[in-house]
């Protein structure tokens, strides 16, 4: 993270030089994006597919110091939500594990059915990026004008989460018990917590988050409107460069009763999470110095 700090900032510098650098047209604009969005973890045991969408919008600022070359910075708001499946979550733990009714130690298999999560993550954003642009030749008259042209932009966006809220449910809850000792299954005594549970278990909380980084790249086309005012068309892709969750890891092994599926989350036992989330944009610019 310290890394990317530095680029950042770096960006963040380049940015304040071209604002003083007036050789060409500077642009305000507003933007806004949807698309898809995911969350990409990596569990610790079966994969976990999840997928949602994106939305985001806000203003922004180009400096450019040449006619093809600009340096953007802006801030805006968006929302990620994002629902996540697991079919089976199975855990098994071995050994020094005894009931009430028996004095010996035994193994003990978990699996968690039908696992699903839904997160909403409302965050602040703030893009550094470099914009490359084909020249769109101007004329006095500017009707006649080139009226388009390709952009590409590229650079880090840091993230800066307001809220996130997530909703989580299991369908079902198997226990099955293993006694070495007695080579012997016990898988039907739900009195001591043994056999299926399937009355299905939501529970509602929130996420610690810290600041989220994510390498941002844009590409599309640029459209003269008027004499200062463009259209930008185009597509994005996002990707996290590190990982946001502040909490505690614990493996899903934990989660062998129905109490403590009251605070399950997919965040609380995988290894690694980062965001992705991608789709269509457009902006409109405005400039000045023309």
């Amino acid at each position: 993270m310290k890394r990317i700090s530095i680029i950042f900032f770096a960006l963040l510098l380049t940015g304040y030089y071209s604002i003083y650098a007036q050789t060409s047209p500077h642009e305000f604009s507003v933007f806004a994006a949807g698309g898809f969005a995911a969350n990409c973890y990596q569990p610790t045991s079966k994969d976990v597919s999840s997928v949602g969408f994106s939305s985001d919008f806000g203003l922004g600022f180009t400096g450019f110091i040449s006619q093809q070359i600009g340096f953007q910075i802006g801030a805006g708001f968006g929302l990620f939500n994002v629902k996540s499946k697991a079919d089976d979550l199975s855990s098994t733990v071995i050994g020094k594990l005894r009931d009430d009714s028996h004095p010996y130690d035994y193994d003990l298999y978990t699996t968690l059915s039908g696992y699903t999560e839904v997160h909403k993550t409302f965050f602040l954003q703030i893009p550094a990026m470099i914009q490359f642009q084909t020249k769109m030749k101007p004329s006095w008259d500017w009707t006649r004008s080139q009226k388009s042209g390709f952009y590409a932009l590229t650079g880090i966006k840091v993230l800066f989460l307001v809220s996130n809220r997530y909703e989580s449910n299991v369908a079902a809850l198997y226990n099955a018990a293993y006694y070495p000792e007695l080579d012997n299954w016990a898988a039907t005594q739900k009195f001591v917590g043994f056999g299926e549970f399937d009355e299905g278990y939501p529970a509602t909380g929130k996420i610690d988050f810290g600041v989220m980084a994510l390498f941002a790249f844009e590409a599309g086309m640029k459209w003269r409107i008027s004499k200062t005012a463009f259209l930008y068309t185009g597509a994005f892709f996002d990707c996290g460069l590190n990982d946001p969750t502040k909490n505690s890891r614990q493996p899903y092994s934990k989660y062998k009763s129905e109490k403590d599926l009251e605070d399950l989350t997919i965040l609380k036992f995988a290894d690694k999470l980062n965001y992705m989330a991608g789709g269509i944009k457009i902006r409109i610019a405005f400039t000045y110095n023309q």
